[in-house]
């Protein structure tokens, strides 16, 4: 896996115990989506903002 700094406007965090990544608006972080698969979380949240 590769790091590296970016400008996103989200933020993802994997939840271990249920082993969902969660997506996190970052101007907006009452806005958060859920999904298997980091695309899918990010996905989950474009229909949200």
């Amino acid at each position: 896996m590769q790091f590296q700094k970016t400008n996103s406007w989200f933020s993802i965090v994997l939840d271990t115990q249920r082993q969902m990544f969660v997506a996190t608006d970052k101007l907006h972080p009452e806005l958060f989506a859920e999904g298997v698969t980091i695309e899918d979380a990010v996905a989950n949240l474009k229909t949200q903002a």
